[in-house]
């Protein structure tokens, strides 16, 4: 019931509006938070126990999967490249290169609110995230989209999915529960 009538609503359309302030980003989770605390046999369980336990994703994490997903599938050329997405090899890896240049008239730079908008367009978070996967599967090309997902879902079992969300967050080491936050974590550990 959850997936059908409440988390299709929550991720419909996400590509265009998903949030970029941990309080929205928490308002959203808190959904999936407050569900899975009523299912039996988790009550006794914290948030991060219940999705793993569960073999869930938390509902950022699933945002951000989806615009990994959708970058690949732009520069393939299996839907519409929409954003433009650009994808050149450096070295011996594929990477989504900016097309959008932060210099406002006159070659100056962007400042403020206006970088932070570009800073958070759908465009920059999904060059983010999919520079941030390992190159072997950046470097997918010629394949399914089941194939893709199958090699990403696999890397993000390794990688926490640990939402920073009312007192979860204490215990969670890296800056955010992105995927970027969460990958740079993991290396350095």
């Amino acid at each position: 019931m959850f997936n059908t009538y409440i988390r299709s609503k929550l991720e419909y359309c996400c590509l265009v509006w998903s949030p970029s302030h941990q309080n929205d980003i928490n308002k959203l989770e808190r959904v999936l938070k407050n569900f899975t605390s009523k299912i039996s046999g988790m009550e006794k369980l914290n948030y991060h126990e219940r999705l793993r336990k569960l073999n869930l994703y938390s509902l950022e994490r699933r945002r951000e999967r989806f615009m990994i997903i959708n970058a690949w599938q732009q520069i393939e050329g299996i839907k519409e490249n929409i954003l433009s997405l650009k994808a050149r090899r450096i070295g011996r890896s594929r990477r989504i290169v900016s097309t959008v240049i932060p210099i406002g008239i006159k070659g100056k730079t962007i400042k403020g609110k206006y970088r932070t908008l570009v800073h958070n367009s759908t465009a920059r978070k999904m060059e983010r995230l999919f520079n941030i996967i390992p190159p072997n599967i950046r470097n997918i090309t010629g394949k399914t989209t089941d194939t893709f997902k199958g090699h990403l879902d696999k890397w993000l079992m390794s990688i926490p999915d640990t939402p920073k969300i009312d007192d979860y967050g204490l215990t969670v080491a890296a800056e955010s529960n992105s995927i970027v936050d969460q990958a740079r974590y993991t290396k350095r550990k």
